[in-house]
């Protein structure tokens, strides 16, 4: 179970605070005058508030992560608070607000998972030569960034390891790499899914890695992942084994070889590939890590 020191560390930035109390203190303020009033669900505005507070609720059993919760409850603050503004004191005000949410945003942007984690960050040449085993060209030692490792103690002060200075050891029979990409609040929401993952089945035949396929295009290119923003590919979790894919999340359906893709097929990737649940348990049983941990490495 997460520590409330480590939550601490992931959610007391800039970001979270200041988008919360941007997005909540009209919430708060104009809820202490409807209930300071005879209160109607046949008006719009209190129908809104209940509605919103279903929806944070119904968010708090399906979120993945402290992150994608904090960042959804924030989107869904700011974006009612506009349309009760909006409703209340007309066009102008809800620009002035729409202003301040791009400001504070373009400021203070949602910053990566701040928390212990034990993925390698891979480049093209560490990707060739550790995980798909081919043996291009050596890989400088700075060139490849271990993982970040924050130990907590027993009063869940944090504890910081001195930095090392020799090669990580990193060469497994095993890798499950995540194709991500900095714009992507997707992936953002999810790297703490697979921090937690890497930390659990830390394991000499099992290794955690990520790459950022805006740096190297080529590779998305080469795995079937779209960069568009409009499309669900990211993140692509891929199971490496001894250098070959065997298993992917989200999983890449393609149509048989001489058949047509239709709209149907179409709509059902679509749906595959935007619905598949970014819970570690999903990561645990697809690609069934209980058993690679359990296996007999020679």
């Amino acid at each position: 179970m997460t520590g409330l020191n480590e939550l601490r560390q992931r959610l007391l930035h800039p970001y979270y605070v200041l988008q919360l109390a941007y997005g909540i203190s009209y919430i708060v303020t104009r809820s202490n005058q409807l209930l300071g009033q005879s209160f109607n669900l046949e008006e719009t505005e209190p129908r809104t508030f209940c509605i919103l507070f279903v929806m944070s609720v119904w968010k708090c059993f399906v979120a993945a992560t402290a992150e994608e919760l904090c960042s959804v409850f924030i989107l869904y603050t700011k974006f009612f608070s506009f349309c009760s503004i909006y409703w209340r004191f007309g066009f102008w005000s809800s620009v002035l607000y729409a202003v301040g949410w791009i400001v504070l945003s373009s400021v203070f942007p949602q910053p990566w998972y701040r928390g212990p984690t034990k993925i390698f960050e891979l480049n093209e040449a560490a990707f060739r030569d550790k995980v798909q085993l081919k043996k291009l060209a050596s890989v400088p030692v700075e060139e490849i960034k271990g993982p970040r490792i924050t130990e907590i103690d027993a009063d869940e002060k944090e504890v910081k390891k001195p930095a090392e200075t020799k090669k990580p050891e990193i060469d497994s029979k095993y890798w499950i790499v995540m194709l991500y990409a900095n714009w992507s609040v997707t992936c953002l929401n999810f790297e703490p899914v697979l921090a937690k993952l890497s930390i659990e089945y830390d394991l000499p035949h099992l290794k955690f890695g990520q790459i950022d396929i805006d740096v190297y295009p080529n590779l998305a290119e080469e795995f079937g992942v779209s960069k568009d923003p409009a499309s669900f590919d990211l993140p692509t979790l891929i199971l490496f084994q001894q250098g070959k894919e065997i298993r992917r999340l989200p999983e890449l359906t393609m149509p048989k070889e001489g058949t047509k893709l239709t709209k149907a097929n179409a709509a059902k990737d679509a749906i595959t590939r935007l619905g598949w649940n970014k819970k570690s348990s999903t990561v645990v049983t697809a690609f069934q890590l209980e058993k690679i941990a359990n296996e007999k490495i020679n």
